[in-house]
C-alpha cells in the first residue's frame, strides 16, 4: 500500500488507518474549488458593469434560473485570467456545513496543514483573511454560490479588506441584512436584446436560423428567463422543432414543461434540474415558515393570474378567506391584511415573486414560467379549485363597496349565520388591471376558457356553464370608469362567442345584450337600445312556452329577468318621451308580478309600489281612468289593515283624488280630498306640508266642480 506527501498507511485490506502528513503550502496564484464551466453561448450582461471602484462585497439576487451563477463565474474567470487574483475560492454554499468544510479545505491548501475539525478550519481561514492575518496582502476573491439561508453565513462572512472581494449568489433578497458595505445587485431575466442575441447564437451553433420575429416571440413566451431559454433551445437543437412549432406545443394545455425541455441527462451547461423543478426548494423553505401553507396557497393562487400585476386587495381577500377556514385561528387574530403583507414579503425575500406594497393595483408580479411550473405542480382538481377561487376573489376585490366585498369574501367559505370582522378599505382598482387578470385567468384555466373574435382576448366561464360575473364586471368597470365605448366594444366582442357556446337565449347572452342596449343608449342611440330590449324580452317570453318544459322555479327566475329588462326599457322610453310606451311596460310589469305570484303560490295583493307607479304612468300617458281604477283598489286594500286615519294611506288617497279629478270627476275628487283633509287634521299639525298640499288641491277641484278654472300649484 502506497501513500504520498510523507504519509503512510497501515492495516489489512478490510481496515486501513491513514496518518496524514503535512501538505506543501500553496503557491500563488492558487484556486480552491471548481468554477463552473462557461455556459454555451454565454452572453455578457450589463447588470454587473460596475463603477471604477466596485463594492468589495456584492450579493447577486434573483429567482432561480436568472443566471446568477454564470455571472459570478464569468467575473471570477475574468479576474483570474487578468492576473488580478492571488487566491480564488469557489464555494457551493447550500448549507452551513458546506461553507465550513470549504473554508477548512481552503486553509488546508493554503497552509499545508490538515485540520480535522471544519469549525476550527473555518476560524483559522477567517483569521488568515483578516487585516493583520497571514493573508493580509493576498489578493483574493471568495465566491459563495447558491446561498440558501443567510443564517448559514452568520459569523462566517469573509472580512472586509482592501485586497479582498466577496461575491455571493442567492435567491434571498434579505441576504445583506447583516453588516454594511454590501452591495445588492438584482439579477433580472435577460433583456429583449440579450435574449435575442443568446437564441441567435445558440441556434447558429447548431446550424439553425430563425426569423427575428419568431425568436422574439419565443423569448417573450418564456419570459426571457435564461434557464428557460437554455433548456428550450436545447430542445429545439435536439428535436429539430422550429420556434413556431415549439410555441404551438407550449400553448397546448395538454403539454407540460417537462415534455418541452430535455431529460435530466440532456440538460445544457451542467444544469441539474429540469425547468419545472427549479423553484421547488425555495417554495418548500418559504412555506415551512408560514402556518397552514399560507405561502404555498398564495403563490398557487397567483399562478393563473396576470404575471405583470395582481392587486393586493385580492390576495388580502384570499388570506381572509383562508383565515376563516382555520380551526386553530386565535380568537383575537383578526389581521388578515398584516398576515397577507407578511406572507407576500416572505415570498418576495425568496425571489418567488416581486411584491411592492406601495403599488396597490399591481402589487404582485410573478414570472410567467414560475406561474406555469406552479400550475403544473398541482392536480387538475386543485387547479380548477384555485381558478374558481381566484375568479371569485378577483370579483370581490373589484367591487366598490369594501364592507360588501369583505362579507362576500367571508361567505365564499363560511356559513352566513356568522359575522366576520370587517375593516374598511378601498378595494377598487383600474379596469385595465381587472381585464389583464381576467384574460390571464381564462387563458391559464382550461375549464374557464372561451376564445373570442379578438385573438388577444379570452373570456371566462363559471363551472355552471354560464358567463362568470367576473367577466361582466370587466365591462361594467370600464363603463364605471367613464369609458362607455370601450365597455360597449368589450361586450359586443364577447356576445357572438357567448351565444355560439351557450345558445342565443341563454341567461348569459341576455345579460350581455342588456348591457349592450344600455351602453348604446348612453352613447346617444336610445332607439337602438329600446329595440334591443324589446327583442330580448320577446325571446325570453318565448321560453315560457310548453315546448321548453321549464320547472316552475325556472319560469319564475326567467320572468324576474324579464321584469328587470322591462324596468330598463321603461327608463329609456321615458328618456325618448314615449309616455304611452312607458305605461304599457308598467302594465306588463303588473302582469309579470301576477304570473310570479300564481306560479309561486303567493297569496295577498300584488306589489303596491309597482301598482302606484303603474297608475301614475297610466295617468301621465293620458289614461286617468286607468289610474283611478288602480288607486281605488289600493285605497280599499289599505283601509282594511291600516284604517282610514293611518298616515301610510294618505299619499295613496291624495293621488286617488287627483286622478279622479283628472278623469273628469271633479266632485268625486272633492269628496275624497275633503275626507282626507279632515283625517289629516286629526293626525297631523295644521301647518304640516301635506295638509297644505291637500288644502290647495281641494280648493282647485272645488273650483273645477263649480265650473271655475284654477291653476294648480302642484
Amino acid at each position: 500500500m502506497r501513500a504520498s506527501n510523507h504519509s503512510f498507511a497501515v492495516g489489512h485490506a478490510d481496515q486501513v488507518a491513514y496518518y496524514a502528513g503535512r501538505h506543501a503550502p500553496a503557491t500563488w496564484p492558487h484556486q480552491v474549488g471548481a468554477v463552473p464551466n462557461t455556459a454555451h453561448c454565454f452572453q455578457h450582461r450589463a447588470v454587473l458593469d460596475t463603477p471604477d471602484i466596485p463594492a468589495r462585497c456584492r450579493i447577486l439576487v434573483g429567482t432561480a434560473g436568472a443566471g446568477k451563477t454564470q455571472l459570478a463565474a464569468s467575473e471570477a474567470r475574468t479576474a483570474w485570467q487578468a492576473g488580478q487574483l492571488d487566491l480564488l475560492v469557489w464555494i457551493t454554499a447550500d448549507s452551513r456545513a458546506a461553507i465550513l468544510t470549504a473554508y477548512a479545505r481552503a486553509i488546508t491548501e493554503i497552509t499545508g496543514r490538515d485540520l480535522a475539525d471544519p469549525e476550527q478550519g473555518a476560524r483559522e481561514f477567517l483569521a488568515w483573511l483578516r487585516p493583520g492575518g497571514a493573508g493580509e496582502t493576498v489578493r483574493r476573491l471568495i465566491v459563495l454560490d447558491g446561498l440558501v439561508d443567510p443564517d448559514d453565513l452568520r459569523g462566517l462572512w469573509p472580512p472586509d479588506h482592501p485586497v479582498g472581494r466577496t461575491l455571493v449568489t442567492t435567491w434571498r433578497r434579505d441576504a445583506a441584512r447583516e453588516g454594511l458595505g454590501r452591495q445588492v445587485v438584482t439579477v433580472p431575466s435577460f433583456s429583449s436584446a440579450e435574449a435575442f442575441g443568446y437564441l441567435t447564437a445558440v441556434l447558429a451553433a447548431s446550424g439553425r436560423v430563425e426569423a427575428p420575429e419568431q425568436l422574439e416571440a419565443f423569448a417573450r413566451e418564456l419570459g426571457h428567463l435564461p434557464l428557460a431559454l437554455a433548456q428550450a433551445a436545447a430542445c429545439l437543437a435536439s428535436t429539430g422543432l422550429s420556434c413556431a412549432d415549439y410555441l404551438r406545443l407550449l400553448g397546448d394545455d395538454s403539454r407540460r414543461l417537462t415534455d418541452l425541455v430535455p431529460d435530466p441527462g440532456g440538460l445544457p451547461d451542467e444544469q441539474s434540474l429540469p425547468l419545472p423543478y427549479a423553484w421547488d426548494l425555495a417554495l418548500e423553505r418559504a412555506d415551512a415558515m408560514e402556518p397552514v401553507g399560507t405561502a404555498r396557497m398564495l403563490l398557487e393562487l397567483t399562478a393563473p393570474l396576470a404575471s405583470d400585476g395582481i392587486p393586493a386587495a385580492m390576495l388580502i381577500a384570499a388570506v381572509r378567506s383562508l383565515d376563516w377556514q382555520r380551526t386553530d385561528r386565535p380568537a383575537e387574530d383578526a389581521e388578515p391584511d398584516k398576515r397577507a403583507d407578511e406572507t407576500l414579503a416572505l415570498l418576495h425575500r425568496w425571489s418567488l415573486l416581486d411584491y411592492d406594497p406601495a403599488d396597490q393595483d399591481r402589487s404582485v408580479r410573478v414570472h410567467p414560467v414560475v406561474q406555469r411550473a406552479i400550475r403544473e405542480g398541482v392536480s387538475a382538481s386543485r387547479a380548477a379549485e384555485l381558478a374558481d377561487l381566484a375568479a371569485n376573489l378577483l370579483f370581490v376585490a373589484s367591487r366598490k363597496s369594501a364592507d360588501e366585498a369583505n362579507l362576500m369574501t367571508f361567505f365564499l367559505v363560511h356559513p352566513r349565520d356568522q359575522a366576520p370582522h370587517l375593516r374598511s378599505r378601498t378595494l377598487d382598482f383600474p379596469p385595465n388591471v381587472l381585464r389583464s387578470n381576467v384574460e390571464a385567468l381564462t387563458r391559464n384555466a382550461p375549464a374557464m376558457m372561451l376564445g373570442s373574435g379578438d385573438p388577444g382576448l379570452r373570456h371566462g366561464w363559471s363551472t355552471g356553464h354560464q358567463l362568470h360575473d367576473l367577466v361582466l364586471r370587466v365591462g361594467d368597470t370600464l363603463a364605471d370608469d367613464g369609458r362607455p365605448q370601450a365597455a360597449l366594444d368589450y361586450f359586443e366582442t364577447l356576445l357572438p362567442t357567448t351565444a355560439d357556446r351557450l345558445g342565443a337565449r341563454h341567461e348569459s347572452v341576455t345579460k350581455l345584450r342588456g348591457r349592450i342596449a344600455r351602453l348604446r343608449a348612453e352613447s346617444g342611440d336610445p332607439a337602438s337600445a329600446i329595440a334591443e330590449y324589446r327583442c330580448v324580452i320577446d325571446e325570453h317570453l318565448a321560453l315560457l312556452g310548453p315546448e321548453y318544459g321549464l320547472y316552475p322555479s325556472e319560469r319564475v327566475r326567467l320572468v324576474k329577468e324579464v321584469s328587470e329588462l322591462r324596468y330598463r326599457l321603461a327608463y329609456w322610453l321615458e328618456q325618448a318621451g314615449d309616455l304611452p310606451g312607458v305605461a304599457r311596460v308598467y302594465r306588463d310589469l303588473l302582469a309579470d308580478d301576477g304570473y310570479i305570484a300564481a306560479v309561486d303560490g303567493r297569496t295577498g295583493p300584488p306589489d303596491s309600489e309597482l301598482r302606484r307607479k303603474a297608475a301614475e304612468w297610466q295617468g301621465r300617458a293620458g289614461d286617468p281612468a286607468g289610474a283611478v281604477a288602480i288607486y281605488r283598489q289600493l285605497v280599499n286594500e289599505q283601509f282594511r289593515p291600516y284604517g282610514r286615519q293611518d298616515p301610510g294611506t294618505f299619499d295613496t288617497r291624495f293621488r286617488f283624488g287627483h286622478w279622479l279629478g283628472e278623469s273628469g270627476d271633479a266632485r268625486g275628487a272633492v269628496t275624497v280630498l275633503t275626507d282626507l283633509l279632515n283625517e289629516q287634521l286629526r293626525v297631523l299639525r295644521p301647518d304640516h306640508p301635506d295638509v297644505a298640499t291637500t288644502r290647495q288641491a281641494l280648493t282647485y277641484w272645488q273650483g273645477q266642480s263649480r265650473g271655475r278654472r284654477w291653476r294648480r300649484g302642484r
